[in-house]
């Protein structure tokens, strides 16, 4: 074991964000008005000998990324599902679309370009069978609540039937069709890779699409194409009494659709349903490395415990399903005809996704780069999330959930993403960025029509979210986020990642105050192949969109490193 790269021994030392500041020099790190950060070298700052640390600036220049404009705009790679069960290349199908700016952006640099849901549909050929099984749709509690809302609905529990997801993919896959990168989003992302990590998708780039061939699929219950509260209700197809009732959610066209009824869906649900699609869709023999971040890093997570581990022996597999009061283990099938199989158990999906290469059998996936992320949500996390949730409901539009279609809680919505806005970065970030500066030096200086230049961005930002954004969505997927928890009815978390023992570069942000550092730490600690690097910037959690320098340096590095 490398000690300078893995960090198993769990007592490990506090994160580098928690040191006092008389444990650095006084020259280790620097701050400027264009909102550079300069990083001393490693060498005058005294940090723990068992973390490999990054220094490259927020600025830096990556030689090998600097590629022309036109070369950016090369030809994007679309496989369909006849030419993936043959040998044939992929033919070209579309041009990459670069990521747009606005006028109003310049105050603070945005991290999305153009969004939309362009891509292929990948459709599971079963009932897909979700995670939990408890009741499909949601009911107002005794006694009333403030947004849950029973709808008459003659659909199964836990399951969702057609169940669709959104991807793209560029690039050309190799005869032994392994040269696989899988790209995860984040949480309002969607699958078109160009328009939020444009720089690092190209020729000779961390994306390299002359080397590889790169996947990024939509998000489950996402409304950029794939099945989600938006989609069409199953069972209502125009026919029927059931079509005529008004507690059925419908959209502008007057179509039934899944609304607030929509399953309550975990990662481990998107992220196996991607998996089966990259399996039996694009017959991908094994992934050189799945990456994301944010919502992202955790979906990239759970590809490492269902894709990128051993499974744990009977005996073992009893002891860690004790550990979570024995409930939740059971037999995963690839197939996904069923997830009720009766024991001998094994903790939920852990290492389920097998492939043979090589000539043995080996994890489908074979390194990870989760950024920006834990290994389960917090109640910090949740908590964040949740007051964005309440301000949709606190919206009268909102109406428990009975949206009008022509109508819907916008109010909420813009206010829940501009909570969100302000989660994202820093507090230098925006002192930097805004200070206490007015858009009008005429207005008045202080008090309710004070025009502070802060207001108007994160006004804007609110507003521009809801073109493309629903708010039954948003709620939807941040419920989503918060079942994010690798150790949920596995074992101990110790437990379950010492069983990913592919090579893994976690990624955190110094800066980041809702993935703080100390989770990447964790993460690495009890990897047996893990090591940690650092991007360091000030714009807090979206250093992971921002710092696309230094992401795709990590990147590069560690890909070039490994297989």
């Amino acid at each position: 074991m490398n000690i300078t790269t893995s960090l198993k021994n769990n007592n490990h030392p506090p994160p580098p964000s928690m040191v006092s500041s008389s444990s650095l020099s006084s020259s280790s790190r620097s701050f400027h008005d264009d909102g550079r950060v300069t990083v001393a070298a490693a060498s005058s700052i005294r940090r723990p000998s068992r973390y490999c640390y990054s220094t490259i600036s927020s600025k830096s220049s990556i030689n090998n990324d600097s590629i022309s404009k036109q070369q950016q705009q090369q030809q994007r790679i679309s496989l369909s599902p006849l030419a993936a069960t043959t040998n044939s290349q992929p033919k070209s199908s579309t041009t990459i679309r670069t990521k747009t700016t606005n006028a109003n952006d310049s105050a603070m640099d945005d991290e999305y370009g153009n969004m939309e849901s362009s891509g292929q549909i990948y459709t599971h050929p079963q009932p897909y069978h979700l995670e939990s099984f408890g009741l499909f749709g949601h009911h107002v509690p005794a006694g009333g609540g403030h947004h849950h809302h029973h709808y008459p609905s003659p659909l199964p529990r836990g399951v969702l039937n057609p169940a669709f997801i959104n991807y793209n993919t560029y690039g050309t896959l190799n005869s032994k069709r392994d040269n696989v990168l899988v790209i995860c989003h984040a949480l309002t992302g969607n699958s078109s890779l160009e328009a939020w990590w444009g720089e690092l998708l190209g020729p000779g780039k961390a994306f390299d699409t002359d080397r590889y061939f790169i996947v990024c699929a939509n998000i489950l219950g996402s409304c950029y194409g794939s099945c989600g509260p938006s989609s069409a209700r199953p069972g209502m197809g125009g026919s029927g009494d059931d079509d005529d009732d008004a507690n059925v959610p419908r959209n502008k066209e007057g179509q039934a659709v899944y609304g607030i009824d929509f399953p309550d869906i975990s990662v481990r649900d998107t992220v196996r349903l991607q998996l089966i699609m990259l399996k039996n869709e694009l017959k991908i023999n094994s992934i050189k490395c799945v990456i994301g971040g944010s919502f992202g890093g955790m979906q990239t997570m759970e590809y490492c415990v269902m894709a990128g581990a051993t499974r744990p022996d009977m005996g073992q597999s009893r002891m860690m399903m004790g550990c979570n009061g024995g409930s939740g283990g059971t037999v995963m099938m690839n197939n996904n005809n069923r997830n009720d199989a009766p024991p001998p158990a094994v903790p939920y999906g852990l290492g389920e996704f097998t492939t043979r290469r090589n000539g043995r059998i080996e994890p489908f996936v074979r390194s990870a780069v989760p950024i920006a992320c834990g290994a389960r949500h917090t109640a910090w996390q949740i908590a964040i999330s949740e007051t964005q949730r309440q301000a949709v409901y606190a919206d009268p539009k909102w109406n428990n959930g009975r949206i009008d279609p022509q109508d819907p809680p916008h109010a909420g919505l813009s206010v829940a993403r501009q909570i969100g806005m302000v989660s994202y970065r820093t507090p230098l970030g925006y002192h930097q960025k805004f200070g206490r500066a007015l858009t009008d030096e005429s207005g008045p200086s202080y008090g309710s029509r004070a025009p502070w230049q802060v207001k108007s961005y994160l006004e804007y930002q609110g507003k521009k979210f809801l073109d493309r954004f629903d708010p039954v969505t948003y709620v939807k997927l941040t419920e989503q986020m918060d079942s994010h928890d690798v150790s949920r009815s596995r074992g101990t978390m110790e437990e379950v990642l010492s069983h990913v023992e592919i090579p893994v570069c976690v990624l955190g942000i110094d800066s980041d105050i809702l993935y703080p550092l100390r989770e990447q730490e964790e993460i690495a600690a009890w990897l047996p192949n893990g090591e940690l690097k650092i991007i360091h910037s000030d714009a807090g959690h979206d250093g992971f969109l921002l710092e696309q320098d230094q992401v795709a340096a990590h990147i590069k590095s560690f890909l070039y490193s490994h297989d």
